[in-house]
């Protein structure tokens, strides 16, 4: 008898063991699993990298950080195996290499360890010319010419100008190579026949490719907004400088190293006539390119937002429509249809018991519809919710001292300890930023993490120190981070003692790629929020004595908006 009273437990925690290893095989198609890097192999400038199969995984994405952590490559591919050509890689500076698996609904899982390598191969220097004007020039190459056998070829188009073996770092070009021509040379160290780095020299040319804006049409009506401006071309070019004009008068120029920018809707007037000019520049040379448009004589609406997290929808849930324009109304579709020609008009919330795509637009009579916004809603339950906390390290910035407030790093990490306190009690993993970091570490980490979710926690300040009110910020008017900026948003300013004053609630912004830490290139879901103006002295008094109610309140809406809590 004593021994079927030990006996019949065992073979019950058997079963049940039994039964959760062939219901975790049965799901195993459906849920990111670990993964790892099986190998990597270098053939100097190409990798090739194998890695694990996840089944539930959709895509995987390859990125390449540098030692200042900063994103230098990435693909995406649907293959475990992937071979990289790496051409910006620098002689003795280290890499680390992550996969991440994304299954359907857009979650993703980083695989369990980073590839770390260094570059180890001759590398021409980063501070080379490209120009020669008809001198001699000097090549510089950084790193150790021992170790094999390189060489330098030189080629005009097919012609080979130069082909012998590397005996030390700087190897001179005799002008009479190409003086007084017309001429681009490509300068190539290699082994084994086999180009290890490879650089563009000009000669009386432009040493830039011929540029065009690609996303919007010579005289076009656009949406007035902020406004996206693409190009492409202008290789070689060291930056790119925009230039607005109005009535032949430029009214706004700025230099980027970027082939996409956003223009704000604070530059233009509604029916106003614009020329967008881009010019690539390197030296003295530049390529150009412009566009003529005219804005929309009605002001563009908000984006509709939604109140729960459209991965993971429980059975059953009443999802939420929002605008931030008063008297908008929502239209919205759940059959992929267009809102603007078959939406529902929205009146209560919407029951959702199956997998729906949803697609919203905001409409005002006088004002231009909102953007189409598009939410692939997944009915399910999120098992474990990763939120990665990064509060302000900016020590420097101090608040109104008769508050009590010292300066912005402390007292947001103050408030960020009562954020992690109210998740983690309702079973939340979170991470937190290390303040002796930066902005690229903390995207980095988040991203290894796999956190669902990345929220800046700062205080403002103003030039003359008399703004106040709470704002928050996404990356565009496109990022998928809107809806939950909106929650947080809303939930603060319920809080707030002075939303009655005008502009107390100064709403969601777009930060266009000007913020790190709420910049979709870096981060896929992340926010920053500026919980009230620390230079403002009934604003600093409120933080200080409210830190638990605001940190809380950051956390429930955070829970709320995951179906946490209710």
């Amino acid at each position: 008898m004593n021994k079927l009273k030990v006996i019949i437990p065992a073979l019950i925690v058997f079963i049940i063991a039994t039964i959760i290893s062939v219901c975790f095989l049965f799901q195993s198609d459906e849920i990111l699993v670990n993964f790892e890097i099986l190998s990597v192999k270098n053939n100097f400038s190409e990798y090739e990298v194998e890695f694990s199969k996840v089944k539930a995984a959709d895509y995987y994405i390859v990125q390449i950080h540098n030692s200042s952590n900063r994103k230098v490559y990435e693909t995406k591919t649907n293959d475990e195996k992937v071979t990289l050509s790496l051409t910006n890689l620098q002689n003795n500076e280290e890499y680390s290499l992550m996969v991440f698996a994304y299954d359907k609904v857009g979650d993703y899982r980083p695989c369990e360890k980073e590839y770390k390598f260094t570059w180890d191969e001759p590398t021409f220097s980063q501070d080379l010319s490209i120009i020669l004007n008809n001198q001699d020039y000097v090549l510089t190459i950084d790193g150790n010419l021992d170790n094999k056998d390189y060489t330098l070829e030189i080629l005009n188009g097919d012609v080979v100008l130069v082909n012998e073996k590397l005996k030390n770092n700087e190897y001179t070009l005799n002008k009479e190579l190409y003086e007084n021509q017309e001429m681009e040379l490509v300068v190539s160290i290699k082994s084994d026949d086999v180009v290890v780095d490879e650089i563009h020299l000009f000669n009386n040319l432009n040493p830039v490719t011929d540029i065009s804006i690609t996303n919007l049409t010579d005289e076009s009506i656009i949406p007035y907004n902020d406004t996206t401006l693409e190009y492409s071309g202008g290789d070689n070019a060291e930056n790119y400088e925009i230039k607005i004009y109005r009535d032949n008068n430029c009214i706004k120029t700025s230099s980027t190293s970027k082939k996409v920018v956003v223009l704000s809707k604070n530059l233009f007037s509604v029916g106003g006539s614009y020329r967008f000019e881009v010019n690539a520049k390197y030296g003295e040379y530049l390529k150009s390119t412009s566009v003529n448009v005219t804005m929309s004589d009605q002001i563009q609406l908000n984006p509709v937002y939604i109140s729960n997290n459209w991965k993971y929808v429980k059975k059953g849930t009443k999802i939420e429509l929002g605008t931030r324009d008063e008297g908008a109304k929502i239209y919205y579709t759940l059959d992929g249809k267009s809102p603007e020609s078959y939406g529902i008009l929205y009146t209560e919330p919407i029951e959702i018991n199956e997998n729906v795509l949803l697609r919203t637009v905001a409409v005002m009579e006088g004002y231009q519809n909102s953007i189409i916004s598009a939410y692939e809603i997944n009915v399910g339950v999120k098992e474990k919710l990763k939120v990665y906390l990064s509060p302000s390290n900016q020590h420097g910035n101090p608040g109104v001292a008769s508050t009590g407030y010292t300066n912005e790093m402390d007292e947001m990490n103050d408030v960020t300890d009562y954020v992690e306190e109210r998740l983690k009690s309702y079973g939340v993993i979170v991470y937190r930023n290390n303040p002796a970091g930066n902005i690229n570490l903390w995207n980095k980490d988040s991203n290894y993490y796999g956190v669902d979710f990345k929220i800046a926690i700062h205080s403002n300040a103003s030039v003359d120190h008399d703004n106040y009110g709470i704002e928050t910020w996404v990356d565009t008017q496109n990022s998928l981070t809107y809806s939950i900026a909106n929650a947080i948003q809303s939930g603060l300013v319920d809080i707030y003692p002075y939303k009655d004053l005008p502009n107390a609630d100064r709403g969601v912004k777009y930060a266009n790629g000007a913020l790190g830490e709420a910049n979709d290139t870096y981060i896929p879901f992340g926010i920053l929020v500026e919980i009230a103006h620390h230079d403002y002295e009934d604003d600093a008094r409120w933080i200080m004595e409210n830190k638990k109610l605001i940190g809380y309140n950051i956390a429930d809406s955070i829970l709320k908006y995951y179906q946490v809590i209710d």
